[in-house]
């Protein structure tokens, strides 16, 4: 590795770590904080104070870097936090949840971005968002299109504005149904974020943030028979050229999560999660305000018809097991 790039990876991570601070920060403040979204957001801050930054670290090649290796082995290590046995818990109606909420957000999401007349990769990204597990996803499907940092950060924005608007009112809203199972059914099956989910659940008592949080990783599964699809798309109907190898890495391990009681897990955690946030904040570097400016209201529309779209499950949900 050349020590320029090796540099560079010292200062991003340096970088990271502050911002991740800040996130535990907000959290012991009561403020369910993603890690990656603060990276990102604080990435775009440091790329705005201090252009300089940006430069030495775009030249070395550690941006880059960081939002193509480190990024997808992040995503592998992923499936660590999931496990066959998870799909035994929730039963049918949490696999159904989760099915119907993928499909529907993602189908409604690339029709509506076609009709407010937005470009295939913004449309992708902000329904993915929606649709799967916010921030993480994004970076996923960003993998697979090669979308524009910008049109990346943009996305993630929408899911911290919508999914904490989510977070702030399901506590409340869900309040009057007395049925800890279905208030996990809807957390967990129409909320963005994992932090969005565990803010909710914790809120409304450990019964509902358990089944909550088991509907929202199965959500997290259907992420790579989305991306191979998103591959074939890509690839126009041949896949070898454009087929996300890391999806098949995080099946893998999701694999031997199931099968092996695999040590250290809460190390490999730490390793995971900081990954992806060393590559969410490289993208946010590499983001300038103007070039967010430039993308409009659209993704921010799209966003918040999803949101409705999500609504609307939670209330089938209602409908049909309260």
């Amino acid at each position: 590795m050349p020590k320029n790039l090796m540099g560079g990876i010292l200062i991003l991570v340096a970088i990271t770590a502050i911002w991740a601070l800040f996130a535990l920060i907000l959290t012991n403040f009561g403020v369910q904080a993603s890690t990656l979204i603060v990276a990102a957001v604080g990435g775009m801050i440091t790329g705005a104070f201090f252009p300089k930054i940006r430069i030495s670290l775009s030249k070395s090649g550690t941006l880059v870097f960081a939002t193509r290796w480190m990024l997808r082995a992040g995503i592998v290590l992923y499936g660590l936090r999931l496990g066959l046995s998870q799909l035994q818990d929730v039963g049918i109606a949490g696999i159904s949840v989760a099915v119907i909420t993928v499909v529907s957000v993602l189908g409604v999401g690339v029709f509506l971005g076609r009709v407010f007349g937005m470009d295939k990769e913004s449309t992708l990204l902000v329904s993915a968002g929606s649709a799967i597990c916010g921030a993480a996803a994004i970076l996923a499907v960003q993998s697979v299109v090669q979308a524009r940092t910008d049109k990346v950060v943009v996305a993630v924005a929408t899911v911290v504005v919508f999914g904490t608007l989510g977070m702030l009112i399901y506590p409340l809203a869900l309040e009057g149904i007395n049925n800890s199972f279905v208030q996990g059914l809807i957390t967990g099956g129409t909320l963005h974020e994992v932090a969005h989910v565990v803010g909710a659940g914790s809120a409304m008592g450990e019964e509902s943030a358990n089944t909550a949080i088991i509907v929202k990783m199965i959500r997290v599964m259907l992420l790579v028979p989305v991306l191979f699809v998103l591959a074939w798309k890509k690839g126009e109907g041949d896949i070898r050229g454009s087929v996300p190898w890391f999806a098949l890495g995080f099946i893998a391990v999701v694999g031997l999560n199931s099968i092996v009681n695999v040590p250290f897990k809460e190390v490999w955690f730490l390793l995971d999660t900081a990954l992806l946030s060393v590559a969410m904040c490289a993208l946010g570097i590499q983001t300038e305000v103007g070039q967010i400016k430039r993308m409009g209201p659209k993704p921010f529309l799209l966003a918040f018809t999803l949101m409705g779209v999500l609504a609307l499950i939670g209330l089938a949900i209602i409908w049909i097991y309260a």
